[in-house]
């Protein structure tokens, strides 16, 4: 985390623990409101840039998604994963200039830099660890564009449309209510934040990750590294796999699951009544089942002081489980909710 920023929020009243913002002391986290407006840290995410002149044709051989879509005005989500199918990283991917930028969680970041850097052989591409240059923030909430407007900054209209000015990167996050990315130098990231603050409540990355929690967006954390191909977390059905592309790592597994029918384990949204969130990876059980997993929790968030709301990967049969708990026989229970989007994939 960039030192100087670090410094600044503990002046915005937030509350540092393992180099990371835990909370903000005039803030209530543990009450989410998708509508309310938060100005979000993101401490916890990093960013690898990739430059040269054969960056775009790199990334692209390695990558699930089509990069040649991604330009100056338009960002996308991807993922890369290992020759099994199985995911290293998702990460948002941007244009600026000529280079490409990776966003992704900083608890994976070195172990994919360092993979991606084994495999550039030749290639004429830098791989560099830029998290410490700039600061990520964004701002969510039925308010956010007009917040957005009001102080002067350029909104990205569309959805996943990025837009650039000076040492400021904006996109436009899929959510049910808007949501603005920013990534940022240091001293442009204070002036932002300070000019909108008094319009949002300060908040850290666990509300940002309640809004992917309620949008069906998914992660890969340290913990669930390696642990899922694509399909198990409806990377596809979020434009985050391209069928038509060529070949990268991982390619014949992902695209025998696709075109062989359903994938027999699917993410879904689910409430988990409790009010200790379990860690990505924890496994879920089904009483029918005893001892054998069902499925593994993605990502989890309290969303109030009795209830965590989470992102779970389990068996498409268990859909309608109404016995589903984080221990074999007993433990905190489960219930499935609705996803925004379907989960029967129309692309071909």
């Amino acid at each position: 985390m960039n030192q100087n920023w670090q410094e600044f929020l503990i002046t915005q009243g937030a509350v540092i623990d393992k180099q990371l913002p835990e909370s903000f002391t005039n803030a209530d986290s543990t009450n989410f409101d998708s509508q309310h407006n938060y100005l979000c840290d993101l401490s916890n995410l990093g960013i690898i840039r990739a430059s040269g002149d054969e960056a775009l044709s790199f990334l692209h051989g390695q990558f699930t998604n089509d990069l040649h879509s991604v330009t100056n005005d338009s960002s996308q989500l991807s993922s890369y994963c290992n020759p099994k199918g199985r995911m290293l990283a998702i990460f948002r991917v941007f244009q600026k200039n000529d280079d490409y930028y990776l966003i992704l969680n900083r608890d994976v970041l070195e172990a994919v830099l360092k993979k991606l850097t084994m495999f550039k052989l030749m290639a004429k591409v830098d791989l560099t660890d830029v998290s410490d240059e700039y600061v990520l923030f964004g701002l969510a909430g039925s308010d956010a564009t007009s917040i957005i407007k009001d102080h002067g900054l350029h909104l990205p209209e569309s959805v996943n449309a990025s837009v650039h000015e000076e040492e400021t990167t904006v996109i436009h996050i899929p959510s049910e209510s808007t949501r603005i990315l920013f990534i940022c130098k240091p001293d442009n990231a204070k002036t932002i934040w300070q000019s909108i603050s008094n319009s949002a409540t300060a908040a850290t990355y666990k509300t940002w990750e309640l809004h992917d929690i309620q949008n069906g967006i998914p992660q890969v954390t340290a913990e669930t590294y390696e642990a899922f191909i694509p399909q198990m977390v409806n990377l596809e059905l979020i434009g985050g796999v391209n069928f038509q592309k060529g070949c990268y790592p991982g390619q014949e597994i992902v695209a025998r699951t696709h075109y062989l029918g359903k994938p027999n384990r699917r993410m879904y949204h689910v409430s988990i009544n409790t009010n200790d969130c379990p860690l990505p990876g924890t496994n879920i059980f089904s009483v029918k089942d005893g001892e054998q997993p069902v499925g593994k929790i993605v990502s989890a968030q309290l969303s109030n002081n009795e209830m965590c709301h989470a992102l779970a990967v389990l068996r498409t049969a268990k859909e309608s489980d109404d016995e589903l708990h984080l221990e074999p026989t007993k433990g905190p229970e489960i219930t499935v909710l609705t996803l925004p989007y379907s989960l029967d994939s129309t692309e071909t």
